[in-house]
């Protein structure tokens, strides 16, 4: 793991993916896949917290500027 710090859009590059990958799992769940609403609901709470590791660096950099 790297020491620099995550930019902006790499933050949100990874929510975005995160976001991506839930679909197929959404999709099995919609389908009666109950195991699958357990998947979302993880991938769901790792975007919680990359929003609040996104959020923190944005105003990061903006109190830097």
């Amino acid at each position: 793991m790297s020491d620099t710090p995550k930019t902006v859009t790499e933050l949100l590059s990874e929510i975005i993916e995160t976001m991506t990958g839930a679909l197929e799992d959404a999709e099995k769940f919609d389908s009666g896949n109950q195991s699958a609403g357990a998947r979302v609901r993880k991938a769901l709470q790792a975007v919680i917290n990359g929003s609040k590791e996104l959020r923190k660096t944005v105003t990061e950099v903006k109190n830097a500027r």
